[in-house]
């Protein structure tokens, strides 16, 4: 016969084990939502470097990704295919490669502010409205790109956008008229737009690693004739290009773009070719039409 006594301090075991039990599962608990909540914080803080290292931001640039992008784009973003070469399987699988890069900030105001080389482009934008530009054309459209036309802040300018892959709220985009295209199918979607435009502002699409991968010859002659068809006389295409874009800029200039266009610095000096920003992981040009 077990005594009151043992009973006692039977129970009193039992219940500082279940204590523990229960302590324990607790600590295991938390131990994972912290590991899930680092996951989650590093997963984003990832998507937010391609998307501003890369940022296609054209298309998806977003024309990045984006866009980011442009943009990304993706922008993000924007590959120019061409409606002749490229299947429509062929569209629908390069589409479904850059969704992947498609990235829209939280913040859409420290984006601009702090991230890659959008401070230069928050200064880039905002001098265009006191040039002598009268209609732009941005190619990329993503969710954050509805600060430039703020920041050109002029009524006198017509700022324009490229953007096939909308955005998922398309009322996000703040222009003065956007066309709906790749670069290689504007001439024959928007005919009436030759020769209509006095500067192509071109940000994480052409000058993006992950386009010139889906690029032939044919297809980067493609891109920059209907470039130079949308421009004006002396019109300036404004290309932005990562490190390592391609393997051999000077070779790439010297054959695809300097038999059309002239090198040049931009706004009586303001900006020289080449202008370098995070130690050259993004450079700016600027190439005037012949």
């Amino acid at each position: 016969m077990v005594s009151i006594g043992a009973r006692k301090k039977n129970s009193s075991l039992n219940f500082c084990t279940t204590r523990l039990v229960v302590i324990a599962s607790a600590l295991a608990l938390l131990a994972l939502g912290l590991h899930a909540w680092s996951l989650i914080c590093s997963s984003e803080h990832d998507i937010l470097q391609h998307s501003v290292e890369n940022p296609m931001n054209a298309t998806s640039s977003g024309a990045a990704v984006q866009t980011e992008t442009n943009q990304i784009g993706t922008n993000d973003r924007i590959i120019g295919g061409d409606s002749d070469a490229m299947s429509e399987v062929e569209k629908e699988k390069l589409k479904q490669k850059m969704e992947a890069w498609v990235y829209e900030p939280k913040n859409v105001n420290y984006f601009w502010k702090k991230m890659g080389d959008r401070p230069f482009q928050r200064e880039f934008y905002s001098r265009l409205g006191k040039g002598n530009f009268n209609r732009l054309l941005d190619v990329g459209a993503r969710s954050y790109n509805k600060l430039c036309k703020d920041l050109i802040n002029s009524t006198s300018v017509e700022y324009f956008q490229m953007e096939p892959n909308l955005p998922p709220d398309p009322s996000d985009l703040k222009n003065d008229g956007l066309l709906e295209c790749y670069m290689n199918e504007v001439r024959e979607k928007y005919p009436d737009q030759v020769s209509n435009f006095d500067l192509i502002i071109d940000f994480g699409v052409f000058g993006w690693k992950l386009v010139q991968n889906e690029f032939n010859d044919a297809k980067v002659k493609g891109y920059v004739d209907s470039v130079k068809w949308l421009l004006r006389d002396k019109g300036c295409w404004v290309l932005k290009t990562d490190q390592g874009w391609v393997p051999n800029e000077v070779e790439f200039f010297d054959k695809h773009i300097l038999p059309y266009f002239t090198m040049k610095d931009f706004d009586n000096h303001a900006y020289e070719s080449g202008h370098s920003i995070k130690g050259g992981n993004f450079k700016f040009y600027f190439f005037y039409k012949k």
